[in-house]
C-alpha cells in the first residue's frame, strides 16, 4: 500500500490532540499535576481530546487490514512485535528514571513493577502500569492476537468476509446484552470501523456500505453514550452531540483520506510526524505530569508547556530515528528468531496433524 500522508497528519494531530487532553485537563484534574490549575478558556476544547484514542483504533484497524493482508501469521507476528516493543521499552525506561524520583504517590515505580512493564502485559502479573496512557496498547495487543489467530488457521483469504461481519456481530451482542464478551463490545467498533473503510480503500463493494454505516453508528453510540459518566467523574459537561460529530469527522478524514485527491497529497515531513506519533504517545503522560509539577506554577506554566512539549518532541525523536530507525534490522532479527522461527514450527506441525486428521477420515470412508 501506498503510504498515505494525510494518514499520517491525522495521527500526529490525534497524538497532539491526546497530549494536550492530559496536561491541560486530566492530568490536574486527576491530581497528577499538583503545582497548577485550569485555563478556564481552553478547557472546553481540550477536554474532549481523549477521543484521539478512539482515532487510533480506527488507524489500526485500517492499517492492520493492509499490514495481514499478504503475510503469513508469523510475518505477521514479528513485524507488529518491531513496530510495538523497541520504542515501548525504551519508553518504560525513560518514564521510570524519572518516576523513581518525582513519582510520589500516585506515579511511584519499582522493580517488578518494571519489569512487569516489560511485557506490555503488566495486569497479567498483578501489576499496574508504569505510564497510565498504555492501557490502551492492551486494545491494540487484543485486536492483533486476533487478526493473528485468524491468519495462523488460514483464514487470511477470508479476513474481508469476517471484517464485514464484525459491525453486526458487534451489534447483536449489545443487543442481547453480551458486548461483554471478547471483540464484541467495547472499543472494538473502532478496529471494525478502520478495516472496513481500509477494504473500501483497497477495493470498492456496495456489501461495504451496510458493514461501513453500521461501524459509524456502533462507533458514534458508543462514545456518546459515555457522555453522561464522563460528566460525572470530570465534574464537567460532555456533550452527546460534540462527541458525535467530533466521531463523525474521523470518519469524514478516512473518506477524505481514501479519495484520490487525499491518496495523492504531498504533505511535507508527512513520515517524520507519522513515525513520532507512537514515541510521542509513550512518553508523554506521566514524565509530562511529573516535569509540570515539578517545576510549573501560575506564572511560568505556559513557557513550562512548552519546554515540556518540545522535550517529548526531542525524547521521541530519538526514540523514533535510533531505536526504531536505525536499529530495524536488529529488531527484525531477534523478533524473527524468538517469536517467528517458533510460530513458523507451530504452523507446520498444526497443518500436519490437520493433514494427517483429514487423510485418516478419507481413510475410514
Amino acid at each position: 500500500m501506498k503510504r498515505m500522508q494525510l494518514l499520517d497528519y491525522g495521527r500526529f494531530f490525534a497524538a497532539i490532540s491526546v497530549v494536550a487532553f492530559h496536561y491541560l485537563f486530566n492530568g490536574i484534574h486527576n491530581g497528577k499535576i499538583s503545582s497548577i490549575v485550569h485555563i478556564p478558556e481552553i478547557i472546553d476544547l481540550v477536554k474532549y481530546g481523549y477521543l484521539g484514542v478512539e482515532f487510533f483504533f480506527m488507524i489500526s484497524g485500517y492499517v492492520i487490514f493492509f499490514s495481514a493482508k499478504n503475510r503469513t501469521a508469523s510475518q505477521f507476528a514479528v513485524s507488529r512485535a518491531v513496530r510495538l516493543y523497541p520504542a515501548f521499552w525504551a519508553a518504560i525506561i525513560f518514564t521510570s528514571s524519572f518516576a523513581i524520583f518525582w513519582g510520589g504517590k500516585q506515579m511511584a515505580v519499582y522493580p517488578s513493577l518494571i519489569l512487569a512493564n516489560f511485557t506490555m502485559v503488566p495486569p497479567v502479573f498483578g501489576r499496574g502500569f508504569v505510564d497510565g496512557a498504555y492501557w490502551t496498547l492492551l486494545y491494540e495487543l487484543k485486536f492483533y492476537i486476533l487478526v493473528f489467530g485468524l491468519l495462523f488457521i488460514g483464514a487470511q483469504k477470508i479476513l474481508d468476509i469476517i471484517f464485514l461481519l464484525w459491525p453486526f456481530l458487534i451489534a447483536i451482542a449489545i443487543y442481547y446484552e453480551k458486548d461483554y464478551l471478547p471483540y464484541l463490545g467495547s472499543y472494538f467498533c473502532y478496529f471494525s470501523a478502520g478495516a472496513i473503510l481500509a477494504m473500501m480503500k483497497d477495493r470498492k463493494n456496495i456489501l461495504h456500505y451496510p458493514s461501513l454505516l453500521l461501524a459509524v453508528y456502533l462507533c458514534i453510540s458508543f462514545s456518546a453514550g459515555k457522555a453522561p459518566d464522563l460528566s460525572e467523574a470530570k465534574g464537567i459537561f460532555y456533550s452527546e452531540v460534540t462527541i458525535g460529530c467530533i466521531v463523525a469527522i474521523f470518519f469524514i478524514f478516512f473518506i477524505l483520506s481514501n479519495s484520490k485527491v487525499g491518496s495523492n497529497l504531498n504533505l511535507r515531513g508527512s513520515r517524520l510526524l507519522g513515525g513520532l506519533t507512537y514515541p510521542i504517545y509513550l512518553i508523554h503522560a506521566h514524565f509530562g505530569y511529573m516535569f509540570i509539577s515539578q517545576f510549573a506554577n501560575e506564572d511560568n506554566k505556559v513557557l513550562i508547556y512548552l519546554l515540556t512539549v518540545l522535550i517529548v518532541l526531542s525524547v521521541a525523536s530519538v526514540i523514533h530515528i535510533i531505536v526504531e530507525n536505525k536499529y530495524s534490522h536488529f529488531w527484525k532479527n531477534i523478533f524473527s528468531r524468538v517469536i517467528g522461527k517458533p510460530i513458523e514450527v507451530l504452523n507446520y506441525r498444526a497443518m500436519a496433524m490437520a493433514a494427517a486428521y483429514n487423510n485418516r477420515i478419507n481413510s475410514d470412508n
